[in-house]
């Protein structure tokens, strides 16, 4: 029996000896784990420490003494809360953000946020804390990491920086382009305006002409590269922006052929269209881009094709393919993609040539195509431009055999009327303006000896230019070598029907010239010349006092636009007071035009109510502005007066005397809206229309419908019919815009003056 006990004891203490044994195995596992776990912590490149729910720190890592050079891991856990300042960068106490942050830790299991620690010598570390709740020893505990963010603001600061300076110098590069535009475009001016006076006169000998003529086409080639090289500066400044409207397809494709046929020249080359009767007949988009793309194209196909052929085909995407594209105007699925197609039978390109072809600079061939003029930029604008629309451009090409440019362009509807088969066949027969017609050979020269006009130019070159443009209209010229002198000749009575104001001057620029002449009180037109291709922008001018502008080198169907609207059709008396018989029919067809959207504008605007962006208030002024000086041109000079003191309103923000007096504007407006369309009598004065007037009606209503179909053919062959029959002055003149009208494609200026000439028979 002893010696059985004795044999329990033994085991009993062998069983105790095995437990002792184990729990020492265990703990020094567990010391060998802990310290692994420490050895990792401290090699962390970031600091780490430990946190009770007592906002307590009860370890940390290596990285934290070494980042906030405390003396060791005791201090560093004692004094956690003196390496932070009293309050962080928002204003709040970090005692109070820091309980806040392990609060929600705790509740949520994790948190995220920036922090400003401080070292002990009062150095401040802006850093990223990340809190995460872990279970250790049977309680939830934080791990924290805070993560040094020095270096990446050091690096957000050398961004900046960068970015400053890039700024800097992209301003600078746009105001060398503006200079540069302006200083080239200043001699261009005189090259193609001296040949333009020396052209017109029809003695020259046969070699002379042709020596002007190549002068300025070497000109407008000069020209064409000055306006490439500032569109590219534009587009990778990234300040090319797009203005969308909504625009006539027949009328894009009519004017793109016409020009394009006249670079053909005498090259054995046909040019042959295609068009989609199934084109919807208006579009919203920038039609001015979508021709500048259209011309590169083309240009690029009839330089290099030697003979054979150069086709263009416009069509339109199917419902499917058009559910893939965004429209460039709203972002949203587009309606309708029109699909341009340039096919030529030229050269053609290696694949090599194909995959350079839109790079800057590109030529190829060059010793082949000594002669092709041009500076590769015009297909790097291209592929620009149609990025920009969100389109697509592609290109298909084999050696000797031709090339084949593709365009898918987004557009929004702007109706659901189409082209149709009538439209589509008229264009494909080539029923255009002459397009052998030279651009000098379009202008058709009148008389305008009531005239007056003043030049305002520093150079006298240019006033020389302007002068001779002028001359062959016969008109009363006066000139001014700065702006100073300009005022002077205003503020001693002289008045004229059109001031010429060269923007950029010396001492006293154009700006401020005008402004100067608002203030005495003229509001008759004034049209800015400016060789800025930059900075000329029609809203610019017209918010600063103008009435319009025209670019240098002088355009001069633009000028004979501007002399058309404010002096021939400037039929007004004398003595200021018009008479609704002395406005010519088209000058009062222009008016009602100009009035109606203005009036639907301003409504709008004060249907606002007061409460206004500086949109609308920018386009309030700008169409009082327009009707300040439409009002002077009819000879209404009392409302033209209240008009100039809405746009003295406008620019002084005064919405009490907006709201109380432009009431009463848009019912005079209205007034002489109604007076001017109303119908009258043939023989109410002594230039009415002759006895028949049921005739006249009938054959202008035959005008109308055609324009609306665009049958060129059609109106030619009235206004033929109606032109040798003996006519009042004032229908026979009507009868000669008509026709000028037709020669440039303006379909809506047509169908405008018949519908005015209709109303006068009534």
């Amino acid at each position: 029996m002893i010696l059985l006990l004795i044999l329990l004891g033994a085991v009993w203490a062998a069983l105790i000896i095995i437990f002792l044994i184990r729990i020492h195995s265990s703990k020094k596992k567990i010391g060998e784990a802990d310290e692994r776990l420490q050895l990792m912590l401290d090699a962390a490149p970031m600091c780490c420490e430990l946190w009770n729910k007592d906002q307590k720190v009860l370890a940390c890592n290596e990285e934290a003494v070494r980042l906030f050079e405390s003396s060791s891991r005791q201090e560093f856990c004692e004094r956690f809360f003196d390496l932070c300042p009293e309050r962080q960068p928002c204003g709040r106490l970090s005692s109070e953000m820091a309980a806040e942050a392990i609060s929600k830790a705790f509740d949520t299991g994790f948190q995220r946020f920036e922090w400003v620690h401080r070292k002990l010598n009062g150095e401040l570390i802006p850093s990223e804390v990340t809190l995460v709740r872990i279970k250790y020893k049977g309680e939830y505990v934080l791990v924290g990491y805070i993560l040094d963010l020095r270096e990446h603001y050091r690096m957000l600061d050398e961004l900046r920086l960068a970015r400053d300076a890039a700024e800097k110098a992209s301003s600078a590069k746009s105001s060398f382009l503006a200079n540069t535009s302006h200083e080239m475009r200043t001699p261009m001016n005189a090259i193609l305006g001296i040949t333009e006076i020396l052209l017109s006169d029809k003695t020259l000998s046969t070699g002379i002409r042709e020596a002007l003529n190549k002068i300025y086409n070497s000109g407008d080639l000069l020209l064409g590269i000055v306006n490439d090289i500032l569109d590219l500066s534009k587009i990778e400044a990234g300040k090319l922006e797009l203005s969308p409207a909504p625009y006539q397809v027949a009328s894009l494709i009519n004017d793109t052929v016409a020009l394009n046929m006249l670079r053909i020249g005498s090259k054995p080359v046909e040019f042959k269209l295609s068009v989609d009767k199934d084109i919807p007949s208006t579009l919203i988009g920038d039609e001015l881009r979508i021709k500048q793309i259209l011309n590169n194209l083309l240009s690029n196909s009839i330089k290099y094709t030697i003979k054979g052929t150069v086709k263009l085909s416009v069509s339109v995407a199917t419902e499917s393919e058009d559910k893939k594209t965004e429209s460039p105007v709203s972002g949203k699925g587009s309606e309708t993609t029109i699909i341009f197609t340039v096919c030529d039978t030229g050269q053609g390109m290696t694949e090599d040539q194909v995959e350079k072809i839109f790079d800057k600079f590109s030529r190829f061939n060059k010793e082949v195509n000594l002669a092709i003029e041009g500076t590769g930029l015009g297909m790097d604008i291209t592929h620009n431009l149609v990025k920009m629309m969100n389109g697509k451009i592609s290109v298909d090409s084999k050696v000797n055999m031709g090339t084949v440019f593709t365009v898918h362009l987004p557009q929004e509807r702007a109706g659901s009327e189409v082209l149709g088969l009538e439209v589509a066949q008229s264009l494909q027969n080539f029923e255009l303006y002459d397009a052998k017609q030279l651009r000098r050979a379009q202008i058709v020269y009148e008389s305008m000896p009531y005239g007056s006009v003043l030049i305002v130019d520093d150079v006298e070159t240019n006033l020389y230019v302007a002068k001779g443009l002028l001359t062959p209209y016969g008109l009363s010229i006066d000139t001014a070598g700065s702006g100073y002198e300009a005022i002077e000749k205003i503020r001693n009575g002289k008045v004229y029907d059109i001031v010429f104001m060269d923007h950029m001057m010396p001492k006293m620029d154009g700006m401020e010239a005008t402004g100067e002449i608002r203030k005495l009180g003229y509001t008759h037109p004034v049209i800015a010349l400016t060789a800025n291709a930059v900075a000329g922008q029609a809203d610019v001018f017209l918010a600063n006092g103008f009435d319009g502008f025209i670019s240098k080198p002088i355009d001069i169907r633009k000028l004979n636009e501007v002399l058309k609207k404010f002096v021939r059709c400037r039929q007004v008396i004398k003595t200021g007071e018009a008479t609704q018989q002395s406005i010519d029919p088209q000058l009062a067809g222009f008016f009602v035009r100009d009035a109606t959207k203005a009036i639907s504008a301003l409504e709008q605007i004060l249907q606002k109510n007061g409460v206004y962006e500086d949109e609308d208030i920018a386009l309030y002024t700008i169409n009082v502005h327009g009707m300040k000086s439409c009002l002077a041109n009819i000879g209404e000079n009392e409302l033209s007066a209240l008009a100039a003191k809405l746009e003295k309103a406008g620019k002084d923000l005064d919405f009490a005397l907006i709201e109380n007096e432009t009431p009463a504007f848009l019912g005079k407006l209205q007034s002489i809206i109604g007076k001017l369309t109303s119908p009258k009598k043939a023989g109410e004065n002594g230039d009415a229309l002759n006895a028949d007037p049921a005739y006249l009606r009938e054959k202008f209503m035959v005008i109308m419908e055609a324009c609306e179909e665009y049958d060129r053919n059609t109106v030619k062959a009235v206004l033929a019919e109606l032109e040798p029959k003996k006519w009042p002055s004032a229908l026979k003149e009507s009868l000669g815009i008509m026709t000028e009208q037709l020669l440039i494609g303006d379909f809506d200026g047509v169908s405008v003056t018949a519908k005015t000439i209709i109303d006068m028979t009534l």
